[in-house]
């Protein structure tokens, strides 16, 4: 626009400049306030991220089997956390899902110092609990825009003899495909394997034998990841927080319908519940302006769930966005915690 007075004059070409001039700002405009929302949500972490281009991680992956209990290396080279936590930052390839992608794990300061000694941690001290984001998002949102370090820190500040390790998996392991956690045909990536015997498999292998049963929390399409996976794997957690989430499969309308109906069947949530043999605690949030999770969780609190123990928070105000999720993961965190037992 500074150089506008050059464009000035009859003409073609010069009607042409002025044009494209134009539609070159506004097109900067639009890209600037995307890259805003893109670094104050974490949505993508690289253009071949949001073009679905990237590897997968598959050329610097580490076999999970291979991966053994952490070191005074790997520690030396995670990311501090508040409290002396540290952030421990994996890339992993496992055998069972075939998927290989990044796992972040908040490991406390009192674990930390057991493991700079080499000595096993105290399966009856520390509990895992999965963290899942939405679509599309990456795990490192729950730290630099949810806020969850802070959470942890605190309850494990006030905790000492119960401390929680959280685990940040890779949700969106197909790049710009949205499997909603669940195993596709067709060659897509096992994210349900992945999300849940998966990430067993390599706290185990990271931290050594902790407790089988683990609490899961997630945000949106990560509520109805968590949500779902805690009923169809009642042995692998013990019970589950869902922000803003909803309950049925969402797949994208550009999919084969056949695709769409098979997966909602095979995915069926009362379908999942009705073969429990015992309840699962399940704590759901929904905003009454958020119009579709609160639509969804509406008629999933109408049906009923004896296999289910349900505690529900409703708001009045707010829409589908991070700044009024990080309000609510506190108060959701501290109900999660007091439902995973020793």
């Amino acid at each position: 626009m500074i150089f506008w007075r050059f464009f000035s004059g009859r003409g073609v070409g010069k009607a042409a400049l002025r044009f494209l001039s134009i539609v070159l700002s506004q097109v900067l405009v639009l890209m600037a306030v995307g890259m805003q929302i893109n670094r104050s949500n974490d949505f993508y972490s690289s253009w071949s991220d949001l073009f679905g281009t990237s590897n997968l991680y598959s050329s610097t992956a580490t076999q999970a089997g291979s991966i053994s209990i952490l070191d005074k290396k790997d520690l030396l080279s995670a990311t501090p956390l508040p409290d002396k936590g540290l952030l421990v930052h994996d890339v992993i390839v496992e055998k069972d899902s075939g998927v290989s992608n990044i796992v972040y794990m908040a490991v406390p300061n009192s674990a930390v110092k057991e493991l700079k000694r080499n000595h096993p941690l105290d399966g009856k001290k520390y509990r895992v609990v999965e963290f899942l984001t939405g679509y599309p998002s990456q795990p490192i949102m729950w730290i630099t825009v949810l806020q969850i370090d802070k959470v942890l820190a605190d309850y494990n500040r006030t905790h000492p003899k119960q401390q929680i390790v959280g685990v940040f998996p890779e949700v969106n392991v197909a790049g710009h495909y949205d499997l909603e956690c669940m195993n596709l045909p067709n060659g897509k990536p096992a994210a349900e394997t992945w999300l849940t015997k998966d990430m067993h498999s390599f706290v185990n292998s990271r931290l050594g034998n902790l407790p089988t049963h683990w609490g899961i929390m997630g945000v949106s399409t990560g509520g109805w990841c968590a949500a779902m996976l805690s009923v169809r794997h009642p042995d692998l957690y013990s019970a589950a927080a869902s922000i803003a989430g909803y309950y049925r499969p969402a797949l994208p309308l550009s999919d084969p319908i056949a695709l769409q109906e098979k997966m909602t069947l095979k995915y069926n949530f009362s379908i999942a519940e009705s073969k429990l043999t015992q309840t699962i605690p399940l704590y759901l949030t929904a905003s009454v302006k958020d119009k579709y999770s609160f639509r969804e969780t509406s008629k999933f609190l109408a049906l009923q769930h004896p296999h289910l123990k349900i505690t529900y928070k409703e708001l009045q105000e707010g829409g589908h966005n991070s700044r009024v999720w990080v309000s609510l993961i506190p108060e959701a965190f501290d109900w999660l915690q007091r439902n995973i037992p020793m």
